[in-house]
């Protein structure tokens, strides 16, 4: 019963998503997530003292909905204040029903010239 309850009270925390929208590229939800998974990254992956000061410039590019996969996507772009060194572009995908266990949404990053493992391509190209 606890487990059912825990359930519900997750899923309502995301409605928007379980109702299969997405929300905005500027949501502060979505922007807050950004932040602090790129402050996790930069404090427990890449140590190089770059984390992001502020976000401006937000903006979607453009918003998948059909097609073949049955998950929808609102691909973004932003400019990235970075602390310790000069402004760069960060582009993400919101994507619904996504989160735990199918629920809510999830968010995917990349900050143009911070991937050195090429995870989304050479200069964030998956996620543009």
């Amino acid at each position: 019963m606890r487990l059912a309850f825990a359930l519900l009270a997750l899923s309502c925390s995301t409605v928007m998503a379980a109702a299969g929208e997405i929300p905005a590229c500027d949501d502060a939800s979505v922007l807050s997530t950004l932040s602090s998974r790129q402050a996790w990254a930069e404090a427990h992956t890449w140590k190089d003292g770059v984390t992001i000061a502020a976000l401006d410039r937000v903006g979607e590019r453009r918003l998948v909905t059909e097609g073949f996969s049955s998950i929808d996507r609102r691909y973004c772009a932003a400019r990235a204040e970075l602390t310790a060194s000069r402004p760069t572009a960060l582009y993400y995908v919101v994507s619904a029903n996504e989160g735990f266990a199918g629920y809510g949404w999830n968010v995917e990053f990349c900050l143009s010239g911070h991937d050195p493992y090429y995870v989304y391509g050479n200069d964030c190209q998956v996620l543009k």
